[in-house]
């Protein structure tokens, strides 16, 4: 069923800049290179490595590399259904509530949308979180703490989930309780080692210090924290992509809150309860986009499908049968699907009408009008070096976010030593805006902006191509007209 229905809404979304991110890093780790080293950001190195995978089975198949990697993570968001299933059905007693948490967790647009139009990094989070949650719910500590920790490799906030895995099995009675620790502790330990040696390898371990660590606790910016403006900001994101679904998130929500009150206490909504205060206190704090409420659709699924199952269980003679609810949920979910096909609907969580297809035809405009051996670089918007299979000639994709400020602070000569060395790679054309992007983030400083735009405007001027905006090199339209 989730592969009818996430398939409904096809593999021709737009390419968004963070998601060319991600296809960028897999591309070159399947050249050897690894996340950090290859292309920076300050997210964890997994999601880029699955992209990896996805480009490794492109090569070995002949398949197009986009579509192979985004196949990748939608069969990891088709898992995560089958997932909150299961996790519904251990943690509620109640194969009636799994069902209908897996029909629910069908609704979320905001999350079924990029599960074929990604990669969205947090699609194979979900997953692991979900299943993470599962073994934990099970007893199952080396698992629990195995997909905690890979959960924790894709999104750091993440590390959360694996700590409880551990406190719950240290809390285990007295002869469970060194067995348990010792299992869990093992499941977290072999990710995160099997990361180390890979880096060590590839004698990269310096740049994923700095990438996960290094730049999160000493140089991103996301800008003063005002609870009010965050509030709304977050109610904006949440309200706009999961409409359709905003009453059974609140309703599963509250389903779960309440099981903070249940009295006796039973040990399988331990890892539930202890896991969901951290993203709550996160959000808070830093609620950016959609995507971050993806880390609470669980929760909202299994608690609304908790809520549909009992109220049935308690109706002497239901007047609705189980089966025709769980036909209301699934064409829900497929009535999204058809939304998502009109240009509205795309644009309110995507920004943008522009398909795959569109970008492709004006990447390839790009080659065709400068030549197959145009140089092209990235200063924000690196779709075009994915389509086209081209190397950026640093790993900085994008400056926003504080990653000006760790130039600065990391590059030889600083900020403007990493323009010469700009410079010196004598790139043709740079790709710096997408439909649906803003040029330069409020969090670019305004003397690092100034510096950009001096040394741009002095051997560039701006083109639009397709759906791109991009800096041409002044000499090349000169070589045109003569």
């Amino acid at each position: 069923m989730a592969v009818f229905v996430y398939g409904l809404y096809g593999f021709d979304g737009v390419l968004l800049r963070d998601y060319s991110i991600y296809l960028y890093g897999g591309q070159r780790v399947a050249d050897g290179v690894p996340p950090y080293a290859g292309v920076f950001d300050h997210k964890g190195p997994l999601a880029p490595m699955i992209a990896g995978l996805g480009v490794v089975i492109s090569h070995v198949f002949g398949w197009d590399d986009i579509y192979t990697v985004r196949g990748v993570f939608f069969t990891t968001a088709c898992l995560a259904v089958v997932g909150v299933y299961l996790l519904g059905k251990n943690v509620f007693r109640s194969e009636r509530a799994g069902l209908f948490a897996a029909l629910t967790f069908l609704g979320f647009y905001g999350f079924a949308q990029p599960a074929s139009s990604g990669p969205e990094p947090k699609t194979p989070m979900v997953l692991f979180e979900i299943l993470c949650l599962l073994f934990a719910t099970q007893k199952r500590w080396f698992w629990s703490g195995f997909f905690g920790s890979l959960a924790f490799l894709i999104w750091q906030l993440m590390g959360f989930f694996p700590l409880v895995t551990f406190l719950l099995a240290v809390l285990r009675p007295r002869e469970e309780r060194f067995g348990a620790a010792l299992r869990a502790a093992a499941g977290i330990s072999v990710p995160l080692l099997a990361l180390l040696a890979y880096y060590y390898y590839h004698g990269a371990l310096r740049d994923l210090l700095d990438g996960m660590i290094v730049f999160n606790t000493t140089y991103l910016v996301r800008g003063s924290f005002n609870l009010g403006p965050q509030l709304a900001s977050a109610a904006s994101n949440i309200i706009l992509p999961y409409a359709t679904m905003l009453a059974p998130i609140l309703i599963g929500l509250f389903v779960i809150l309440r099981l903070y009150t249940k009295r006796p206490f039973e040990y399988r909504f331990a890892p539930i309860l202890v896991t969901l205060p951290g993203p709550i206190l996160w959000s808070i704090r830093d609620f950016q986009l959609a995507d971050d409420f993806y880390v609470f659709l669980p929760y909202a699924a299994i608690g609304f499908g908790a809520f549909v199952a009992d109220r049935l269980r308690q109706a002497e003679s239901p007047r609705v049968p189980a089966a025709l609810l769980a036909a209301i949920l699934l064409a829900v979910a497929v009535g999204n699907t058809f939304e998502a096909i009109n240009a509205s609907a795309a644009q309110r969580l995507t920004g943008t009408t522009v398909t795959l297809p569109d970008q492709r035809a004006g990447a390839q405009e790009i080659e065709d009008r400068y030549g197959e051996d145009v140089k092209i670089a990235s200063i924000g918007s690196p779709q075009v070096l994915v389509l086209l299979h081209r190397e950026n000639p640093n790993p900085y994709l994008w400056l926003s976010a504080g990653i000006d400020g760790y130039i600065e602070n990391e590059t030889p000569g600083g900020f403007d030593g990493w323009l010469d060395d700009l410079e010196a790679s004598n790139p043709d054309v740079l790709t710096f805006l997408a439909e649906g992007q803003i040029l330069f983030s409020q969090h670019l400083t305004y003397e690092h902006k100034r510096e950009l735009m001096g040394r741009l405007n002095a051997r560039y001027h701006a083109e639009k191509i397709g759906p791109w905006w991009v800096y041409v090199k002044n000499s090349l339209d000169e070589g045109d007209k003569a």
